[in-house]
């Protein structure tokens, strides 16, 4: 089994993190990386807030080009409805 799945969904969170880490895990694309400052790659990434500020950490660097067509939902956003996984509400597209 493995540790974590190339979806963006709760399932395919890391296994290892706590319930209160999987609320502040996200999976991050290219679109992602690019529009919010801090987070430096696609993959999973963990939202801590620190006093007035806010921090990402890369738990699991992964490269959608490498990961062929089972990591188009990184980039799909049709799961907006359902707040528990859609990670927009939290990290921007553009």
């Amino acid at each position: 089994m493995a540790l974590w799945g190339l979806l963006d969904n709760e399932a395919s969170k890391p296994k290892y993190l706590t319930d209160a880490d999987k609320a502040e895990c996200y999976g991050a694309d290219t679109a992602e990386v690019g529009a919010n400052a801090g987070v430096n790659s696609e993959g999973w990434v963990l939202r801590k807030v620190v006093g007035s500020r806010t921090q990402f950490e890369t738990l699991v660097a992964m490269s959608s080009g490498s990961m062929g067509a089972d990591v188009a939902d990184f980039d799909d956003d049709s799961d907006a409805g359902t707040p528990d996984i859609d990670d927009d509400t939290v990290l921007a597209d553009s």
